[in-house]
Parts: structure tokens; sequence; C-alpha cells
């Protein structure tokens, strides 16, 4: 017997968006997981944002693996400001 295949609901930029870190993170699986890759896939906007905060995220871990104190407390102070 062939498994159905079950189709990938459409998201709103808003859902998508506010997926990313769970994304990012690895925690967002099944058809969650699904729905975003399909929805940044189609939207050059939510692509253009996830690329962003991607790149965010991996900019923020490299600062926060330096042994740069002065890096590091103004990378503090920015993200108290927050």
């Amino acid at each position: 017997m062939k498994k159905k295949k079950t189709e990938v609901k459409a998201i709103k930029c808003e859902e998508a968006v506010a997926r990313f870190n769970d994304f990012l993170d690895d925690y967002l699986k099944g058809k969650s997981r699904e729905e975003l890759v399909k929805h940044i896939s189609e939207c050059r906007d939510c692509m253009e944002k996830y690329e962003f905060e991607q790149l965010l995220k991996s900019k923020v871990h490299q600062l926060a693996a330096t042994d740069d104190n002065a890096m590091k407390e103004k990378m503090e102070k920015l993200m108290a400001s927050l």
C-alpha cells in the first residue's frame, strides 16, 4: 500500500518569521519545519530576512567565542540595550 502524501499548508510571512529562531536552533520538527522551508523557498522577502537572522546568529556565536574581553563587554551592553 502506498503512503498518502500530505500536502504542506501555506503559512503567512508573520508565522514564518516567528519560526526562524526555532528553525535555526534545530527545534522545529515535522510539518512546522516543512511549512517554513516551503514558505522561505517561495517568498523572497522571508528568505532575505531568514538569511539575515542566520548571519546574525552566526556572528553572535563567533563573538561569544572570542577571548577579547573588550568585545564581549561591548556585546553585552548592546544586548542589554535591546
